[in-house]
């Protein structure tokens, strides 16, 4: 599959749910959490997700090929497949841009957290750093 990305398992792992998160840590400490796989946020709000976490080259290539696509005079009833087609693509790869944003910026894997969302592995992390 041309989406599939490979998850770090030297990283220790925790947790049991069915979906996959990987907490980045930086040499500050910070850390952040990054799902495995498709991005429904991603998918909805395609551009406003890529700035909010901090994507600005892809949110600004997004933007030039969309207003590309008008000045070429792309029929109005092919512009919702194109728009479509860019929140698919975002949807899918997104968190994978982020991860590797953030591998960019300094952050390394730190721990694999199986659970069935956001929050509980939120909930996991916090008593895996308590113990």
């Amino acid at each position: 599959m041309i989406f599939k990305e490979n998850i770090d398992t030297s990283l220790e792992s925790i947790g049991s749910g069915n979906k996959i998160f990987v907490v980045y840590k930086n040499s500050m400490n910070t850390v952040e959490l990054v799902k495995h796989g498709w991005s429904w946020f991603a998918f909805l709000f395609s551009g406003l997700w890529l700035v909010y976490k901090g994507l600005y080259i892809k949110a600004v290539e997004i933007f030039v090929f969309s207003t590309l696509i008008l000045f070429f005079g792309i029929p109005e009833s092919i512009i919702p497949i194109i728009s479509t087609g860019i929140g698919v693509y975002i949807g899918a790869r997104g968190n994978s841009l982020y991860k590797d944003y953030l591998k960019k910026s300094g952050y390394k894997g730190f721990l694999i957290i199986n659970a069935n969302t956001a929050k509980l592995a939120k909930r996991q992390f916090s008593k895996y750093m308590e113990a």
